[in-house]
């Protein structure tokens, strides 16, 4: 989910994703209290997945293209699901690199997005 943020520096993107690992674990406990079968790494994947289509949108100023898991990557589709681009980890794989950096992941998933934007 996308939402904005007016900070002294203007209005800002802010995804509502899990940002650290406490969050990550804390979401993993209120859907399973719920009743959901889910684990670490889905939340963390399903959190890269979102934010890699959340900085898709932004800089597109739209949503035009499309985020999917393939695989270990994440490949990008156009309007006529039509793949564009591969992100692919930094590291052995999205959940490796978010746990040791989600910071560094938000801002390697948001380069990328503005690579792909720009492509276009």
């Amino acid at each position: 989910m996308l939402k904005w943020k007016e900070t002294k520096r203007g209005i800002q993107l802010e995804i509502d994703v899990p940002a650290t690992m406490a969050e990550v674990e804390q979401a993993v406990a209120d859907r399973q209290a719920a009743g959901e079968t889910v684990t670490v790494d889905d939340v963390i994947k399903q959190t890269v997945k979102d934010s890699l289509q959340a900085y898709l949108d932004y800089s597109e100023e739209g949503h035009y293209d499309s985020a999917k898991w393939q695989d270990a990557d994440l490949a990008v589709f156009d309007v006529t699901n039509d793949p564009i681009a591969t992100v692919k980890p930094q590291g052995e794989s999205f959940v490796a690199d978010f746990k040791q950096s989600p910071d560094a992941l938000f801002f390697y998933l948001q380069d990328e997005a503005m690579k792909i934007a720009g492509v276009r």
